[in-house]
């Protein structure tokens, strides 16, 4: 279990994230969610070791991981960044063999088994037939998927995702969300993932942590977070929720495009 215990993030004088709390569990992947400059990707880089925590505590399994080295915590948790443009120095096998950095001994040299690591990512993303091209003759959804692959091959129980949809059509946004659901359940990790389309959220995560200006506000659900007054609220904008006819997830919608389409 990955547990989050009043933690608190600042920059300089300013608190960006106060006293927030909460566990996951492993197969479970909780959303974060929240306006823009609210804390969400500082969470995610401040629990990946990026930014500095000053106060509070994030473990795992009990184990402080401010008390393990960079090494050791790249072995615990991988991130998949925002979605932007790689380096196109790189084939495909390369860049995803990057994520085996930890692993490899003093010289560097890979062994069979961190072969074996790659190819295994590879496959689970759907990236097999693009081992040996360039990164830069891919789109952009399958770049996102080399850092999904580069992420996977770290063999990590926890993984830490930020915003990784952006800028990706609809297509690759199932794609890459299915892909990620998909191995949370069968390798049972702990996914935490910063997100902005709340509807995708509803459908994708188990769990949903809202954060208003640094601080918790909800928790728990997609269906107990996501209410009308919550999200309307932390918005700043009215919105009606309505629930999908099949699987009874929530549906949001700003309150004045149904307005228009009256």
């Amino acid at each position: 279990m990955l547990k989050i215990d009043s933690l608190t993030v600042a920059y300089d004088d300013k608190v960006v994230l106060q006293n927030v709390s909460f566990d996951v569990q492993p197969g479970e992947i909780l959303a974060l969610i929240g306006p823009n400059g609210t804390g969400k990707s500082t969470l995610i880089r401040a629990l990946s070791g990026v930014v500095p925590i000053a106060s509070g505590q994030v473990s795992i399994d009990g184990q402080n991981l401010s008390e393990l080295s960079a090494n050791q915590r790249a072995k615990i948790m991988a991130v998949v960044p925002q979605a932007r443009q790689l380096g196109g120095a790189f084939s495909v096998e390369q860049a995803v063999m990057m994520g085996r950095t930890p692993y490899l001994n003093w010289i560097g040299q890979e062994s069979e088994s961190d072969k074996a690591v790659v190819r295994l990512a590879l496959e689970q993303t759907n990236l097999t037939g693009f081992a040996d091209r360039q990164i830069a003759q891919l789109s952009g959804g399958e770049q996102q998927r080399v850092l999904l692959a580069r992420a996977l091959s770290q063999s990590t129980p926890v993984l830490l995702l930020d915003e990784p949809t952006n800028h990706l059509d609809l297509q690759h946004q199932t794609n890459l969300l299915s892909i990620v659901k998909r191995l949370a359940k069968e390798k049972e990790l702990i996914v935490i993932v910063a997100m902005h389309d709340l509807n995708l959220v509803s459908f994708f995560a188990d769990k949903v942590a809202l954060l208003v200006n640094g601080e918790l506000r909800g928790l728990g659900t997609p269906e107990k977070v996501m209410q009308k007054d919550a999200i309307s609220a932390a918005y700043q904008t009215p919105v009606e929720i309505i629930q999908h006819p099949v699987t009874g997830a929530p549906i949001i919608f700003p309150q004045g495009i149904l307005e228009q389409s009256e």
